[in-house]
């Protein structure tokens, strides 16, 4: 059942129920509840899908809140997202802050602010973040790029490239609450070409070129060349070919 109501700014508000479809538009708040498909671009202020939802086009809002599926053809733009479920975007996605805790896919460039991975993250293109905290499983076709990255692997992890300020790679904690939804594999590994920042502590990686001003290669990881400025220490279980002060 499709219902809409008129709200205080004069904008629709836009309820399916059960399973129904309909058109795309302009609306303030739009609520799926069971199996909703929407047919065209989408703009809201406030989008809550708990069961189904497929919309056949973009869709731009200030607040996304996904519990179960949600599928779009086209772009995401809105100023936050959570997902509890499984969200899958078949273009590029720009947020201001991205809450994972599940699933979710995107075809094009991935930008968020702030991006909190507790799952998994495929992207065909790029990702970019202010703050990557990533407790789970991903893989970037292109650049992983950020000002903070913390990831914890709980499974493989690869990205063509990694950029950073700080970055900080360990092997996430069987004690972790998170874990007990989501068992952390032992032979986890992050898998890039070229990781390059500031700070860099890495464990459980393979790469082929590591650069940094302060460098610390940990047990677990498997890296060809080193260029460093100031400090490099390569720890117990770490295998560097080379190391190199530039």
């Amino acid at each position: 059942m499709v219902t809409s109501t008129k709200d205080k700014l004069n904008k629709k508000n836009l309820l399916i129920t059960g399973s129904s479809s309909t058109t795309g538009g302009l609306y303030h708040r739009v609520s799926i509840v069971g199996e909703g498909a929407i047919d065209g671009d989408l703009e809201c202020s406030r989008l809550k899908c708990v069961g189904t939802l497929d919309i056949e086009g973009s869709l731009k809002s200030g607040a996304v809140n996904v519990v179960g599926t949600c599928t779009l053809s086209g772009n995401l733009d809105a100023d936050s997202m959570k997902v509890s479920g499984t969200a899958a975007i078949g273009g590029a996605v720009r947020l201001k802050e991205l809450r994972c805790s599940g699933t979710i896919e995107a075809a094009g460039n991935l930008f968020s602010e702030q991006l909190v991975l507790k799952g998994e993250m495929k992207t065909d293109g790029d990702c970019e973040a202010e703050i990557f905290n990533a407790h789970g499983m991903f893989h970037i076709g292109g650049l992983l790029n950020a000002g903070t990255l913390d990831i914890k692997l709980h499974g493989d992890c690869k990205a063509r490239e990694i950029g950073g300020e700080r970055i900080r790679v360990t092997r996430a904690s069987t004690f972790n609450p998170f874990s007990f939804f989501f068992k952390p594999s032992p032979h986890a590994l992050l898998t890039a070409d070229v990781i390059e920042g500031d700070h860099v502590h890495l464990m459980n990686t393979k790469a082929k070129v590591v650069r940094g001003n302060h460098v610390i290669i940990g047990s677990g990881c498997e890296i060809g060349l080193v260029e460093y400025k100031s400090h490099f220490e390569q720890q117990k279980g770490a295998v560097v070919q080379e190391n190199r002060k530039v």
